[in-house]
This record gives C-alpha cells, structure tokens and sequence, in this order.
C-alpha cells in the first residue's frame, strides 16, 4: 500500500540488529509503534507499542527491515488513535499499512553490510514533527513547515532522503524536535 517503501523493499533482509530510541518532546502523548510489512504484507510476529509522555523514551532492538512512527490522540488502550492509528492497539500488527503519517524506514543496503533508512511520508501526512538521528552523526528532520526531499521521501523517486549507517547502528527518533 505505501508506495515509499518500494525502494527499501528491494534491499530489506535479515542483518545485525539495531536499536531505535523514541524520545518525546512532545507537550503531548505519543504513541510508539514500530512493524514490518514486507511487500506490502504485515508481520505481526514483528510489533512493539509503547505509551510515551513528555519526556519519556523508550527503546526496540530489532534487525533491519521494520518501519516505526508515532501516534496521537489514542485511548488509554493505545487504540482509536486520532494519526497514525493501526490494527492491534497499543502493540501494532499490521505493520503501519493503516498508519497514514510519517514513517522511519530501516533495510538492508550494501549487500547486507549497512543499514539503509530514511523518513518517509509519501501518500500520508506530517502528523508529528520528527527528527531521525543515527549514532554515526547523520540526522534528517521533518516538520509540517518544511520537509524537503532531502530529508524526507515526499514522492517516492526523492532518493536524495537514503541515508545508510554501519550495522548495529542506534536511531533516535525524536516527536516534536
């Protein structure tokens, strides 16, 4: 369903693990989800859901392949949420194919050597402002005032937004940076 992922899809697979750490700066709640969606079709053995308040973070070691994004406005339960709602819950299992907003995306580049990534939100809307980090001092930001190509996939030929960073490799996907 989301045309964004046709570039990773190619180079998705199993590879050394990596962390993502979700850190809200957000006057509001938001809901951490990270799934996987291989092709279009959701992994529900691949799923994570955390309630974050402002100030508070949280981490999820997976290998590559998965794509993460946040959620507002949700119930006590984590579900019924306003943006990025998904099939599950707080723990999502349809891998965000329902999410709508800006996803990060992490694969498998190089031959299985690095970790390619980037932001996404092609067919979707901005719904958090979100800055991704990787530990290797790349950075790429998003907000609704400005999102250009080269931060964020707005189409899904800006290939400008590929990242790739060294296996093992710790994302930090900061809501409202």
């Amino acid at each position: 369903m989301r045309v964004a992922l046709v570039p990773l899809a190619l180079i998705m697979g199993c590879a050394q693990a990596f962390t993502i750490h979700f850190a809200n700066n957000c006057p509001f709640t938001v809901w951490a989800a990270v799934g996987a969606a291989p092709n279009g079709q959701p992994n529900p053995s691949i799923a994570f859901g955390s309630r974050l308040d402002r100030g508070n973070s949280a981490n999820y070691a997976k290998s590559q392949g998965v794509r993460a994004w946040g959620r507002t406005g949700c119930d006590a339960n984590g579900a019924n949420c306003q943006t990025g709602n998904c099939n599950g819950g707080l723990v999502c299992n349809d891998g965000g194919i329902t999410a709508g907003v800006i996803l990060s995306e992490f694969g498998n580049g190089f031959n299985g050597q690095r970790t390619a990534w980037d932001l996404s939100h092609v067919d979707a809307s901005i719904n958090i402002d979100t800055r991704l980090a990787s530990s290797d001092g790349q950075s790429v930001t998003c907000t609704q005032a400005s999102c250009p190509p080269d931060q964020a996939y707005n189409t899904p030929t800006d290939y400008q937004a590929d990242r790739n960073s060294p296996l093992g490799a710790t994302y930090t996907h900061t809501f409202c940076p």
